[in-house]
């Protein structure tokens, strides 16, 4: 649920009034990106990332970044919204950016507004799912390659499509394809697979989101001696798999249980899971 209170361009106001025209070159064109983050028992998760995930967007889709857009700016914004909807414990931050308003596909600016908004969480804790989802492969629409591929942006009509067709067959998540025909990413998450003992994701290059809990496993996983290979993934080789879980940072890490008919068990997933949530909690 969202809560009362949003951000605009650092100002406090009410949620539920309009704010936008229908010159808004989000609403118009997709022109902007968004930024997910992660408030557990007051403290924002990777925070760090995040601003630099969200600045490294603006740059790849020529925004012009304002002098003082830092990461010390986003966290005193952020923090005098979570005290306007009176939030002190768990909750979700969404930092949505795009090119100010006018122009058609050409923008007669690249200056930039923004709004923050914050939502309750899914789950309360990060803590892995105690029964495993079941997800497919979503065939319809592919990903393409491009530089903002890494990046939340406002054009994301295939995860809309995916969404569509997984709430249609009654899946828990979907994966998409990349224009290869390879694993991207799914709906809102990033996958990995463990072969034997080796934990395997799509690589950047494979046109999935630079998602922040990815690169923190993968760091993680490293540091404490598992071999992690970061490439592409063939539809097939779900199948080969011994293990399957999927990222992101609202819901941590959850494990598949079934992908098609091949069934998982989740004692790879589960033994780093503890690991790393102990870690970063």
């Amino acid at each position: 649920m969202q809560h009362q209170f949003i951000s605009l361009n650092g100002r406090i106001v009410p949620a539920f009034e309009p704010h936008f025209i229908s010159t808004n070159r989000a609403l118009r064109y997709g022109d902007g990106l968004f930024e997910g983050m992660r408030i557990h028992n007051g403290e924002f998760l990777f925070f760090e990332d995040h601003i630099f995930r969200l600045l490294s967007g603006m740059k790849s889709l020529g925004f012009i970044i304002p002098d003082h857009f830092s990461s010390a700016y986003f966290y005193k914004t952020i923090s005098e919204l979570l005290i306007s909807n009176k939030v002190a414990g768990n909750c979700v931050v969404r930092i949505q950016v795009y090119r100010t308003d006018a122009g058609l596909y050409e923008p007669l600016s690249d200056e930039v507004d923004f709004f923050v908004e914050s939502f309750n969480p899914s789950i309360e804790k990060y803590e892995l799912n105690k029964k495993g989802i079941i997800v497919s492969v979503f065939q319809e629409w592919k990903k393409d390659f491009s530089p903002a591929m890494n990046f939340k942006t406002c054009n994301s009509q295939v995860y809309v499509m995916a969404s569509r067709w997984k709430l249609k067959e009654n899946l828990d998540d979907v994966l998409i394809l990349n224009s290869n025909e390879n694993i991207a990413d799914a709906t809102s998450s990033n996958v990995f697979i463990w072969k034997q003992n080796k934990l395997i994701t799509p690589a950047l290059s494979e046109a999935c989101i630079g998602g922040v809990v990815r690169k923190n496993i993968v760091e993680f996983s490293k540091a404490i001696g598992i071999e992690v290979e970061e490439r592409s993934i063939a539809q097939n080789e779900i199948s080969e798999a011994d293990e399957m879980f999927l990222t992101n940072i609202s819901k941590g890490i959850r494990w598949v249980e079934f992908f098609k008919e091949k069934k998982f068990v989740n004692s790879k997933t589960k033994n780093l899971c503890e690991k790393f949530y102990s870690k970063i909690l």
